[in-house]
């Protein structure tokens, strides 16, 4: 059961630190291993339980081969609801998901990337 003061950012940043290690094939317990914690607390950064200080998020970022901002909510992002965090997670798990994410992060200049994102987003109205 999360705990009451649970933030929706905690859970958003949870959300994301689960897909792109999922994305990299690692499991709970190497990343626990090698933050030093039990996979166990890796499950309760993931469901956004417990909060991730920064100096984690470093660890994790470079752990994951990713910047600490693909982890964080920046600036003008909603947080995503719970259930569209499902949804999420489900795309992600999804083979078309899975092309789609593989391919998407394979492109190095994120100038190209934020145009891609708003392609998807007029072809979606």
């Amino acid at each position: 059961m999360p705990k009451a003061n649970t933030h929706a950012i905690d859970k958003a940043i949870g959300g994301r630190l689960k897909m792109y290690r999922q994305r990299a094939n690692i499991s709970q317990t190497a990343l626990g291993k090698h933050l030093g914690v039990s996979f166990q607390q890796v499950q309760k950064y993931e469901n956004g339980t417990n909060r991730v200080s920064a100096a984690t998020l470093i660890k994790i970022s470079r752990f994951l081969n990713i910047s600490v901002g693909e982890l964080m909510v920046l600036d003008g992002q909603q947080t995503q609801s719970a259930s569209s965090s499902k949804d999420l997670m489900r795309f992600a798990k999804s083979s078309e998901g899975k092309s789609l994410l593989s391919g998407f992060m394979a492109i190095e200049d994120s100038l190209l990337r934020r145009h891609i994102v708003g392609l998807v987003k007029a072809l979606g109205r």
